[in-house]
């Protein structure tokens, strides 16, 4: 579990690069990291497209994702993925937040693994990261 997390720390720093053609930087990934973000966007697009936007940026239905591995913890995320109705009847003080922010409540995909948690993650914040950079304003 760590590795993985060192590999998306690895993938921060890579991102925060730009080609001479200020392109994405997504094809820096290689092996194991360019499988995980790609099973990672198979999996955004099973669970997570039809209420979050796929720039992760900007909100739609529910909230923007970029960014979120630095706002919660994993051990949350984990949770809150696999079932945010509990957390909120619970009074999970992030997640009566996130509730009160949006128009609905998330659907919770209990069947997720970490690792397939640990995918959409690292798919979020790349994309998240590549799209930063390349919609970023140009100073002049």
């Amino acid at each position: 579990m760590n590795k993985i997390f060192s590999l998306c720390l690895l993938l921060f720093a890579v991102a925060s690069c730009q080609t001479a053609e200020n392109q994405p930087v997504i094809t820096e990934l290689q092996g194991e990291t360019l499988q995980m973000y790609e099973k990672g966007e198979q999996l955004f697009a099973q669970y997570c497209a039809s209420c979050h936007n796929a720039n992760m940026l900007n909100r739609a239905t529910a909230s923007a994702l970029g960014g979120v591995t630095a706002r919660r913890e994993k051990k949350w995320l984990y949770d809150y993925i696999r079932n945010p109705a509990k957390m909120v009847q619970e009074k999970d003080p992030q997640a009566l937040e996130i509730h009160q922010n949006n128009a609905g409540l998330m659907v919770g995909s209990p069947n997720l693994t970490d690792k397939e948690i640990d995918q959409i993650l690292l798919y979020i914040e790349t994309t998240y990261q590549n799209n930063k950079i390349r919609l970023r304003p140009v100073e002049r």
